[in-house]
């Protein structure tokens, strides 16, 4: 099938991002439709991206995107990482901050072999002394005196958090200054399909029928098409407890603007809080097996110390579509599967659904009668789905018990057969890459050992004893302390240089 018309379905930071994508990464005379009821201008909701995003403001474009007039706009923070509170023991806080990575200058016993993040379990260290974790400390971002200092790094350490609702209208704003793209205010009632099951156009409620030859389902929880053109069942995950959340909004009273996504265990859940330019977005994920909305609200107003308005009560599956891309319909973000908020994972992966299917799949004439290429796909994200729940999970392992919620989020019968081998391998030495070896063949969704460190570090889930001696035996023990030293030497030289976030955004 020639594809001369991409109809996209759904509009948000979801939908708006996919067009920028097709806009960006196909052919220039393609054309793109977003169909969308028109949304309310109310304050978006706080949320918190991963460095994908940033390949998204920043890559070659032809909509006119700039890291600078975005954060202008949009009132967007960078976000350097997660300060995660209370989820290891009440009382105790850790960093994880992305883009970190790591490669091991003596290639011994291989180059991915990560000493450094090994040395910290070892010697039993929080993870805050490097560059990322001091920035996220004292609130400063990689700007020396108006000269940016990401050219010494080989990437850009850093996403963004953003107002939904401001994001979405600016990434709709420079979508249909281009001629290749229209937007239409509506809503997808229906749809038709040929003799084939491949669907030829949609039916909006004002009586339109808009044709097309490839659909993108960003309708959210709705799931306008992707489980209604075929048989699609969703495949629930049952090890996550969280199913319900509240989401609020409020000035924060804090001097300085935080350059981290801040997820604070509570009694039945966790609270993120995300800052903007403006304001911090909040909300209380929870389960609602162990409490209720309204004890919840109560339960976060004697937290924060005040009244919070709260914007929505959301009610919530965990879980995926068993596939994702049905004959010519194509799936992302909360269409095709939900997590939790946790590690900003729903934008992160709509971005990779996305950029995954055009980098590997997409052509002018689209072989869809070959159902392979749709085996395969659906193959990879239902890996990459499967593995981001199974990174979530091993948030939760915790010696919290004050709380039925933290103990049974805890036991390992919440653990998939992946993750239980892991934590079993993990008990005899300590992480390499090649325990991710299905995903290394494709990781395209970049949650490795890095993240899987930093995790297990500040919820201390690896044995000391068993990391020292690895490095001692590998005669790396030494030599690893002489580069943490430095590190330490090379970060107290580097920060104090570094602006404080409110001096950058007032720059603007």
């Amino acid at each position: 099938m020639n594809i001369k018309n991409i109809v996209i379905v759904g509009g948000g930071t979801a939908g708006w991002a996919t067009a920028h994508h097709f806009l960006n990464k196909t052919h220039p005379d393609t054309k793109i439709t977003v169909v969308a009821s028109k949304e309310i201008p109310i304050i978006g909701v706080g949320e918190s991206t991963t460095g994908r995003f940033n390949d998204l403001i920043n890559m070659p474009n032809r909509t006119g995107v700039t890291e600078e007039d975005f954060l202008k706009e949009t009132k967007s923070t960078f976000k350097l990482g997660i300060k995660h509170t209370d989820w290891y023991k009440k009382g105790k806080s850790f960093y994880s901050p992305i883009g970190d990575n790591y490669s091991n200058d003596y290639k011994f016993p291989s180059e991915d072999y990560d000493n450094y993040r090994i040395y910290h379990v070892a010697t039993k260290k929080d993870y805050s002394k490097t560059l990322q974790s001091r920035l996220m400390a004292e609130n400063r971002l990689h700007f020396d005196d108006g000269q940016n200092i990401y050219k010494q790094f080989h990437h850009r350490p850093l996403a963004y958090h953003l107002d939904t609702y401001k994001v979405g209208q600016y990434l709709k704003k420079k979508a249909i200054a281009l001629k290749t793209c229209k937007y239409i205010d509506d809503q997808v009632i229906d749809f038709k399909q040929d003799k084939n099951g491949f669907v030829t156009s949609l039916k909006t409620k004002k009586g339109k029928t808009i044709k097309g030859d490839l659909f993108i389902d960003c309708s959210g929880f709705a799931r306008v098409l992707i489980d209604k053109v075929e048989k699609n069942d969703f495949i629930p995950y049952d090890s996550l407890l969280v199913n319900s959340a509240l989401n609020f909004n409020y000035v924060s009273d804090e001097p300085m603007t935080r350059n981290y996504t801040h997820a604070w265990a509570q009694k039945y859940g966790w609270l993120w809080e995300i800052p903007t330019q403006e304001r911090l977005g909040c909300g209380y994920v929870f389960s609602d097996h162990f409490t209720n909305f309204d004890k919840a609200y109560d339960e976060i107003c004697k937290v924060l110390k005040r009244d919070i308005d709260v914007q929505r009560q959301i009610k919530f599956k965990t879980g995926r579509l068993e596939k994702f891309w049905c004959k010519n319909v194509l799936s992302t973000g909360l269409s095709s599967a939900f997590i939790e908020p946790l590690e900003a994972t729903s934008i992160h992966a709509t971005i990779m659904q996305v950029t995954h299917f055009i980098e590997n799949y997409f052509k002018k004439d689209m072989p869809f009668e070959c159902d392979l290429f749709q085996k395969q796909y659906n193959s990879e994200m239902t890996k990459m789905w499967d593995n981001i729940r199974d990174f979530i999970v091993f948030h939760y392992i915790t010696p919290r018990k004050d709380t039925e919620f933290w103990e049974e989020s805890s036991r390992p019968h919440r653990w998939s057969e992946r993750l239980t081998k892991l934590m079993k391998m993990w008990k005899y030495r300590m992480p390499r890459d090649v325990d991710y070896i299905d995903d290394l063949h494709n990781n395209f969704y970049s949650i490795g050992n890095v993240l899987w460190y930093q995790i297990a570090i500040g919820m201390n889930l690896l044995d000391s004893k068993m990391a020292k001696d690895e490095l001692k035996n590998y005669g790396l023990f030494d030599v690893t302390e002489k580069h943490y030293k430095k590190i330490c030497e090379l970060v107290d030289t580097k920060a104090p240089r570094c602006i404080k976030t409110n001096e950058y955004y007032k720059s603007l």
